[in-house]
């Protein structure tokens, strides 16, 4: 049951994403179907590690302004891939192999077992400036 919920659609970006608090009061992210994982990643990965959310942001701004070319950032459970203009958003080697092994058909892509997901540059900027707002 969630205690708050707040929508997110910008007309301007393909990305849409409710956050809101679990019955214990931690922050939630749920993200559209394509991008799912970065919902669990916000979620889990990040939840209000504020120094992260710094770090990324900055990284954000030195890729658009050309100050870098890529960037990877590897988490816990996930790393990501950045570029000028994409990040791709994977579940580490580790996960991935304890999830394939429960797995009985596969055949099933990367993206299906929500082990691999992306965003543009500009949406994710947005999605990560908009849970900063909101763990605030």
């Amino acid at each position: 049951m969630y205690s708050r919920i707040l929508q997110f659609n910008n007309l301007w970006h393909s990305m849409d994403y409710q956050f809101s608090h679990d019955i214990l009061g931690q922050p939630l992210a749920i993200c559209e179907l394509e991008c799912e994982a970065f919902g669990d990643w916000l979620s889990h990965e990040i939840a209000q590690d504020f120094g992260q959310i710094t770090l990324l942001l900055d990284t954000v701004l030195q890729l658009q302004t050309n100050q870098l070319t890529s960037y990877q950032h590897n988490g816990k459970e996930y790393h990501l891939e950045f570029d000028k203009d994409e990040v791709e958003l994977i579940l580490n080697n580790n996960h991935i192999q304890e999830m394939t092994s429960l797995e009985e058909d596969d055949t099933q892509e990367l993206s299906d077992l929500h082990i691999q997901s992306g965003c543009g540059l500009a949406d994710f900027h947005i999605l990560l400036k908009a849970w900063q707002k909101f763990i605030s």
